[in-house]
Formats: structure tokens, sequence, C-alpha cells
């Protein structure tokens, strides 16, 4: 499994990896136990997500009229889906046990490996305190199931809340059980000039990386980034 620490500015960098297309090994579908079967019902949750993603993305290059109830759909799943995104790295990592991590070339692998394990450390906290909190709207959603209809609520909250855990279990699996190697990147501490420069070029230049690395969401995960500050 290949990670990559990319910078947006100086001191800030985030996790990425582009696993979007993986599936649970034979060896996966086949295990026992409540986590398997948690974890089996959970990827089928996220394939119905990553197919409507997909769909929507289509959509919107489609010429046909689209009702005011089809868009707000689309964009709900849309939000979904990419909060979904921001959590796919951890998930995979809980079955990994070798991973290599790209970091810029300015940047020393003792300093990477140092920011790689306090990135797991708060992400694992993070997730583990959101799990609990929605897991706890979850179980309060539950009186609400008798009422005709799917209950959304309940759905989401318990999506949420599996999420959050099995994120939870990658940044602890990732911190303790894998063994990380470090690759020095030129092309990733390029990234650096991104805050200096304007929309347009910033877009250009992560489009650029993206193809030099072979990711094909770079340019997404930057603007996201961007949006979420340091």
């Amino acid at each position: 499994m290949d990670i990559y620490l990319v910078p947006a500015g100086r001191h800030h960098y985030g996790l990425y990896c582009e696993v979007e297309d993986r599936r649970p090994s034979p060896e996966d579908a086949a295990r026992q136990g409540w986590r398997a079967a948690l974890s089996r019902r959970f990827h089928q949750g996220l394939a119905f997500l990553e197919a409507e993603r997909r769909g929507r993305l289509a959509k919107a290059t489609a010429a046909e009229r689209r009702t005011r109830l089809q868009r707000l759909r689309d964009r709900a799943l849309g939000w979904l889906a990419e909060r979904v995104a921001e959590q796919r790295l951890l998930w995979f990592l809980r079955s990994e046990r070798e991973v290599r991590a790209h970091h810029p070339d300015d940047m020393p692998a003792d300093d990477a490996e140092r920011w790689v394990r306090s990135e797991l450390r708060r992400d694992g906290l993070r997730h583990l305190v959101w799990m609990f909190v929605d897991g706890g709207i979850y179980l309060a959603s539950l009186p609400l199931t008798p009422i005709p209809g799917p209950n959304v609520l309940s759905l989401y909250f318990s999506f949420r809340a599996i999420g959050h855990f099995l994120s939870w279990l990658g940044a602890r699996h990732g911190l303790r059980h894998v063994a990380w190697h470090y690759a020095a990147s030129g092309p990733l501490a390029e990234l650096r000039r991104l805050p200096g420069m304007k929309p347009a070029d910033q877009a250009a230049l992560a489009r650029e990386i993206g193809a030099r690395l072979n990711l094909r969401h770079l340019d997404r995960f930057l603007a996201r980034m961007a949006l979420a500050g340091p």
C-alpha cells in the first residue's frame, strides 16, 4: 500500500492514497465473527455509495433535465461519498502489514515518521469520540423505526458510527502492526508552492503532480485540504 504525505503549506500535511477500486479479498470474505460481519455489511454500503458517486458524476455531464428532488438526492449522496473518501485510507489500513509512505524530498524521513504516527494517534482519538457520538444518535433514533418508510436518520448514523469504528481500528493497526517504509518524492515537494499561486494555477499544478504520481483525484483532495485549513 502506498500513502502520500501531501503538503499544503510549509508545516501542514494530509495523508492520502487512492484505494477506491479495492475490494475485500476472498480471505476477508471468509472470515467469521462480528467484526467480519460488520465489515462486510459496511462494504456493501460503501459499494453502493461509490456506485452512486460515479453515477452522480456521469449525470453532471449529461444534458438531461433533472427534477429538484433528484438534484437534492444527488447532492446528499455526493456529500456523503466525499466524507467516505476522507476515511477510506484508514479503513483499508486495517488489513495492511507493510506500507510505503512517500514524503516531500525536503522533509527528513525521521520527521515524516514522527508526523505519520502523530497523525494516526490524532485520527484514532477523533474517530473514537465520533463513534460514540454517532452511535448515541443512532440508538436515540431507533424509536422512529415503526414509522412507515425507511428510517433514514437511523441508517445514516449507523453507517457513520460503523465508519468511525473501522477508522479507529485502522489508525490503531497502523500504529501497532504496520511496518512503515519511507520514500522521498520530488513531485510532492513541488506542492509547497500552491499557497502562493492563483486558484487556476493551483488547480493546474495539482493536476500535473497528480498525473506524474499516477494519482487521479489528487487535485480534489488538495481542494478539500484548502477548504479545511491547517
